[in-house]
């Protein structure tokens, strides 16, 4: 049963104040001002609304607003220690208040309800029962231990993770990951040389980065059109320079019968889809990294991996050598089905977008001003491009559904705050998103380069890395190597080679700058009761 049934239209928000709790607000307030992410109310006070270069949210909110935020966080700490009493006496049922089925998202859920569901199936610890892992052991059997294996054996993956919340927990939840969490992927399975190391990057924000990367691909797609178009009708070669967003990805040449000639394009596969997912950029949607996620973090199978096995789509390999129904032969043929991929998807696209603090202190701020100007004097904004502009806010989470039903989540209203921010005043108008990057690859040099390509994409070869949030994401790079932002920005090479070479050719201070302007894209601060 849907978590919404059990508590009702809104669920983070069902306690009532008390003496008691009210007396808490001080050292709640004193011990816990922390990052926690919590669904939106109804009406988001001012401060959960404000811009992504807000400068006061150092600010103790007023009574009201405090014991708004106080009310959310004990609610939520009330239900996880309910989510844990009721699973203690019947195994099993957490995982149904995690999940909506297929006829439930047909009805429609509200943005909230879709928001509190996947909250809870991003923090489920799933178990053997559930399809964790892989192979043929009695699973039944008294004594049996479920394992984690840190070394990934090839493309099949670990388990290295028992819930996805395990490893994006820094910083607050859905944050990053330390380096002891690392995946060491592609790897036999034993030892850790050769495996390719990935830091669990944060995940706010990530409903805009989709939205972006689909118009983006849209734009790509139709400057190629046009010019297969404009080669045909005028019976010569055409060169299209390839723009979306302001970014260039190159170019394309039409040849006079229409064909197309890739080779000039930059930053992107050939079929000109921006994948924004994934370190290396090889993911074109949240719904196709959830999947491949749970796969290698958990060693589930969804139910699309089976049916395309069937059908002879896809290779059976890494998933296992078992029948299509249970592929990883673990005795358990129904593991993630299409509308949990879904909720998940609800979920990460209602996150609330990282948000840029500026330091309070008088000589601080100096420094963080000087820093904001040197980020795009030395040529750091070439690659992190500051704000991209998104038209459509829409995102359908339920796409591709054979049925056409649609279930549309708002990324720039629904879901929790702060929210991306609008261009101009009224109904109709572009989004700021303030992420720090062009969602493009490229050579970042040898220094950083994994232990082998990943598919079609080189060793050397990245996606620029958003920066919102970077600064509850420490260590830094793919990897984790950099304990700091200094170490992360001289191990840039290839195409980043010109911006390092000029933040090294600045004096101390000027670098000190430039640190303190990355250190202040940050995330909001919340109420968190422990």
């Amino acid at each position: 049963m849907p978590r919404a049934a059990v508590h009702g239209p809104s669920p983070r928000r069902n306690w009532r104040p008390t003496v008691a709790a009210v007396g808490l607000v001080a050292a709640v307030v004193l011990a816990t001002l922390s990052i926690q992410a919590c669904a939106r109310p109804a009406e988001a006070p001012a401060a959960t609304r404000s811009s992504g270069f807000s400068t006061a949210d150092a600010t103790i909110p007023d009574d009201g607003v405090l014991l708004d935020q106080l009310e959310k966080s004990i609610d939520l700490r009330r239900r996880e220690d309910f989510d844990r009493m009721l699973d203690a006496r019947d195994p099993g049922e957490l995982l149904e208040h995690a999940t909506l089925s297929e006829p439930a998202l047909d009805r429609g859920p509200g943005a909230d309800t879709l928001f509190i569901v996947g909250d809870e199936l991003f923090g489920y610890a799933f178990r053997p029962e559930n399809g964790w892992g892989a192979g043929g052991l009695d699973r039944t059997a008294i004594g049996y231990t479920p394992r984690l294996r840190r070394i990934h054996a090839g493309a099949a993956g670990g388990p290295d993770a028992f819930a996805c919340f395990s490893c994006h927990s820094k910083g607050g939840p859905d944050g990053a990951g330390t380096q002891t969490q690392n995946a060491f992927m592609r790897g036999d399975g034993e030892r850790l040389g050769g495996a390719d190391q990935r830091n669990p990057p944060h995940v706010l924000g990530l409903g805009p980065i989709a939205c972006l990367a689909r118009e983006m691909s849209a734009e790509l797609r139709a400057q190629a059109d046009a010019a297969s178009a404009r080669a045909k009708a005028e019976g010569r070669r055409i060169e299209q320079p390839l723009t979306a967003k302001t970014v260039s990805f190159g170019r394309i040449r039409a040849e006079p019968d229409g064909t197309l000639d890739y080779r000039a394009v930059e930053g992107v596969d050939p079929d000109l889809t921006v994948r924004p997912f994934g370190w290396k950029g090889h993911q074109a949607t949240l719904r196709g990294m959830i999947e491949e996620s749970l796969h290698l973090h958990q060693g589930l199978i969804s139910n699309r991996i089976g049916f395309a096995i069937r059908d002879g789509s896809l290779a059976p390999d890494p998933y296992g050598k078992g029948k299509w129904w249970d592929v990883d032969e673990d005795g358990v043929s129904l593991e993630i089905h299409d509308a949990m991929l879904t909720t998940v998807v609800g979920y990460l696209a209602q996150l609330e977008a990282p948000t840029m603090r500026a330091p309070r202190d008088p000589g601080l701020i100096d420094a963080w001003a000087a820093g904001r100007s040197l980020f795009d004097e030395i040529g750091c904004a070439g690659c992190h491009v500051p704000t991209l502009e998104l038209e459509n806010t829409k995102l359908d989470v339920r796409e591709p559904d054979p049925k056409g039903t649609t279930l549309i989540i708002d990324v720039a209203k629904d879901g929790d705050g702060p929210k991306i921010e609008p261009k101009y005043g009224g109904h109709v108008t572009p989004y700021l998103v303030h992420l720090f990057s062009d969602l493009k690859r490229h050579d970042t040099g040898p220094a950083l380069a994994t232990a082998s390509a990943q598919g079609a994409i080189p060793a050397q070869v990245f996606l620029t890395r958003p920066l919102w949030g970077l600064a509850e994401t420490a260590p830094y790079l793919h990897d984790g190597r950099a304990p700091t932002v200094h170490e992360a920005i001289v191990l840039h090479g290839g195409e980043a080679s010109a911006a390092r070479d000029a933040y090294l050719a600045l004096d101390e201070q000027g670098r000190a700058g430039v640190r303190v302007f990355l250190t202040s894209l940050s995330r909001a601060p919340k109420l968190f009761a422990p």
